[in-house]
């Protein structure tokens, strides 16, 4: 076998792999030297790869103490007769050397063939968060685990280091710097969800759910959960279609959010962070061994917040735990015992304003305050309470069978009442009223989520394929009551909230079940320099719900074949051009304001691109180019503002660039463009026109530079600028939504690099929106439109032991 072609398979997780002069603490029983291998590099999480047999028949007598990685592997493989040896990518490999006069090894037959029998891979599991600000592997594109640049689709990947640097206390600032999302089109409103546009797509008042770890984060109306980023370990996203993998989700892309797992290493980790407006948040991370070897570990981070909205009278209020345990009594097995609870006393606010006042002048050439509050201060309220419990296995069966089971089950539950603004009336120029309603909504859900799959690899002549077939399910059993009713309007010039809301009278009380049972299968076959991706798979869908108030009830069942096939070519210089299709299928939870069940939103994509990752640099950058067609797409019901319609086909065209490098030791970029042109292609009322909410195209640029040396050792000074451009205010295209640019700036110290005595000690202060800048982030109609966040300043002090 030759050995160079190994780095298509190890070079995309190279930049993760731990360096070879990191201490790696040891305690490896005597037995079969490939066990051994693969427990050894599972504890350091390095990419050992080797032909198979090579081990075979061969022992270890075991290591026990601290090593670096290289150390490890050759006191393992002493006496031997085999010995590892670094690639360019940062992996290793496992050969046969020659055996010396005075030390010869009988080698087993099998190694003697060696070169015919497929290769082995060993990836240290704990899935990379990446260098910096660069990740080059992920399951979200395949399940499995594939460098980046052989998924012919586009892929992004938020470290935590990114999370870090930025300062970002929600999923939505997160993604800021992303390609292809809108991801706070709701401004400084809506924080209580992680709404997000994908490529256009995924607006109006029907929240596209979010993945966690691989499942559905499942919900329905208001009862939506959300997930704090302290919690995270990175956020995968995945651009196009990815009902073909995991069931449902918009066809513009879906986002993955990845726990903080249990480690072997010990963490230990307290962050306090004060800003203005009123916030504090206190957060603490504590990982490590629970037994001498390490075959369990933990994982518990808690964090809570409190502070003022941007918004006057409103607030936001978190308390938050997670953690884990994992066992893994062997290199090949591993089960992790997962919770989450989450309490939010107070959401935020969720309110807009109008256009007139705020993307254009009232009458009177004013505009309304950003911080005006639409709704009542007696009444206006929003709790939720969310729980889950799960698991993840993971069994390696052979050099061939891999075995993977996870499920989650989850309880939520909310509380929502509001008043808010249903329109203007300016018959008295000198006094605008906002006219309003008010709403309230309680309502809860179990939800159960499972997948199971098995992944197969195998040759068939010079074809190596990747074989993984899955079972996954889904269910969400769904109550709520609601009513919705008139409010008083409010005098923008002067309001008056001690006005008494009398609560509407019970409009809609409701039982909605909805289950989904999918079936994949997916071949990743490789052949030279080319990568081949198919999948396939069948949904049978069913969605039932029961109106309690008059006893009807209305039952459907959907089922649906999509598919995805993609094909990737790599050039030895790093540039991987590619090309895939893929189809969309999404169930959808909710009805009408009628009651009548929505059906399914499907979608198809084309898309093209270039991948480049540059041999031996911590760069990785990608251009795309697609289409998207959607069909029975939701909107806002223009009748009735708090729910929606199906209004027919949307046709996405759009140009995607990315770029995440470090230039040099001391200096990391991440720079974006988007460009997006979406048009109603069927429509009874905006037929080729541009829906709202998207914006025309979007870039962003984040650069960061770290000190590393001399006196100022550890300060790292940041700085970042994001442009979006024009949307439409309304669905008739008459008035846009004016382009804005906001600027960001960070200044970090780790005051341990040059102060041995505060090792472990970061201060960091932050700063989104330098210039305070007013501006409308997006308008879903002419009476709803959303301001963005102003400046928010965010100084922050953590300490790891």
């Amino acid at each position: 076998m030759k050995f160079h072609s190994l780095a298509p398979i190890a070079a995309a997780v190279s930049l993760l792999a731990a360096p070879a002069a990191q201490a790696v603490q040891a305690d490896i029983p005597a037995g079969p030297l490939g066990r051994a291998l693969s427990l050894f590099a599972s504890r350091a999480g390095v990419v050992l790869s080797f032909p198979s047999g090579l081990a075979d028949g061969l022992q270890s007598q075991g290591l026990k103490g601290e090593y670096s990685v290289k150390s490890g592997f050759d006191a393992l493989l002493a006496g031997t007769g085999l010995e590892v040896t670094g690639t360019p990518e940062g992996g290793y490999t496992l050969r046969r050397i020659a055996p010396r006069a005075e030390q010869q090894v009988s080698m087993p037959a099998s190694a003697e063939a060696s070169t015919s029998l497929p290769v082995v891979t060993v990836t240290g599991r704990r899935e990379a968060n990446g260098e910096g600000y660069v990740a080059t592997r992920s399951s979200i594109g395949t399940k499995t685990d594939t460098p980046l640049i052989e998924v012919p689709q586009s892929v992004s990947v938020v470290t935590r280091d990114q999370i870090d640097d930025q300062a970002a206390n929600s999923v939505r600032e997160a993604l800021r710097y992303t390609p292809g999302l809108l991801s706070e089109y709701r401004g400084a409103g809506g924080t209580r969800y992680d709404t997000i546009l994908y490529r256009g797509l995924g607006g109006g008042i029907n929240y596209d759910y979010s993945f966690l770890d691989g499942m559905r984060l499942l919900g329905a109306n208001y009862a939506v959960p959300q997930v704090d980023p302290y919690q995270l370990e990175r956020i995968d996203v995945l651009r196009g279609p990815s009902s073909v993998l995991f069931g449902q989700g918009t066809p513009g892309g879906m986002i993955n959010l990845v726990s903080k797992m249990p480690t072997t290493d010990a963490l230990h980790e307290v962050q306090a962070q004060v800003g203005n407006r009123g916030w504090k948040q206190l957060g603490v991370d504590l990982g490590g061994r629970l037994n001498q070897d390490g075959t369990l570990s933990y994982r518990l981070t808690g964090v809570g917040h409190s502070g003022d909205s941007q918004i006057n009278h409103q607030k936001d209020e978190r308390v938050a735990v997670s953690g884990g345990i994992t066992w893994q009594p062997d290199a090949d097995t591993r089960l992790t015992l997962l919770m989450r609870y989450q309490h939010d006393p107070e959401g935020g606010y969720f309110g807009f304003l109008p256009a007139a006042g705020t993307v254009t002048t009232l009458p009177d050439g004013t505009r309304i305050a950003r911080n005006f509050f639409d709704g009542s201060p007696l009444y206006d309220q929003f709790q939720r309470t969310q729980s889950s419990v799960g698991y993840q296995f993971e069994r390696r069966v052979n050099d061939q069978w891999t075995l993977q089971s996870s499920l989650r089950y989850m309880h939520v539950t909310t509380d929502y009442k509001s008043v808010f603004t249903s329109g203007l009336d300016t018959t008295d120029a000198a006094n605008p009223l906002l006219m309003r309603r008010a709403i309230f909504n309680n309502a809860n859900y179990d939800a159960i989520t499972a997948d199971n799959r098995a992944q197969y690899s195998f040759r068939t002549g010079e074809l190596a394929h990747k074989l993984l077939v899955g079972l996954d399910y889904q269910r969400l059993n769904y109550s709520e009551s609601q009513g919705m009713g008139s409010a008083p309007s409010l005098s923008i010039r002067n309001p008056d909230y001690a006005a008494a809301i009398a609560a509407p009278a019970l409009s809609t009380q409701a039982d909605q079940t909805l289950d989904q049972l999918g079936l994949y299968l997916q071949d990743q076959v490789k052949w030279g320099r080319w990568t081949w991706l198919a999948s396939i798979r069948q949904d049978w869908a069913h969605n039932n719900r029961a109106n309690r108030m008059n006893g009807s009830e209305t039952d459907q069942s959907d089922r649906a074949l999509t598919w995805r096939s993609g094909i990737v070519y790599q050039f030895d210089n790093g540039v991987a051009p590619y090309a895939s299709y893929s189809r969309s299928f999404q169930p959808v939870a909710d009805a009408d304001a009628q009651g009548r069940l929505f059906k399914p939103t499907t979608g198809e994509q084309y898309e093209a691109g270039v991948k480049y990752q540059p041999p031996g640099s911590n760069t990785f950058v990608t251009a795309a180019l697609y289409q998207i067609n959607q069909r029975n797409v939701l909107t806002t019901d223009p009748a009735n503002t708090a729910y929606s319609i199906q209004t027919g086909e949307v046709r996405t065209r759009g140009l995607e660039l990315e770029m995440r490098t470090s230039l040099t030791r001391n200096l990391d970029l991440i720079a974006s463009y988007t460009r997006t042109d979406a048009v109603n292609t069927r429509s009874t009322t905006a037929q080729d026109l541009h829906p709202t909410y998207v914006p025309d195209q979007s870039a962003g640029l984040w650069a960061n530079y770290t000190m590393r040396e001399g006196a100022l050792a550890g300060l790292s000074l940041s700085g970042g600028i994001r442009y979006t451009g024009r949307g439409w205010v309304d669905a008739a295209n008459t008035t846009r939504v004016p382009d804005y640019t906001l600027l960001d700036a960070a200044i970090r110290y780790d005051l341990g690099k040059s102060n041995p005595a505060l090792r472990g000690l970061i201060v960091a202060f932050n700063v989104a929106n330098l210039t305070d800048k007013t501006y409308v982030s997006a308008c879903a109609t002419a009476t709803k439109c959303f301001y963005g966040a102003g400046r928010t300043a965010r100084a922050t002090m953590t300490y790891r032991w």
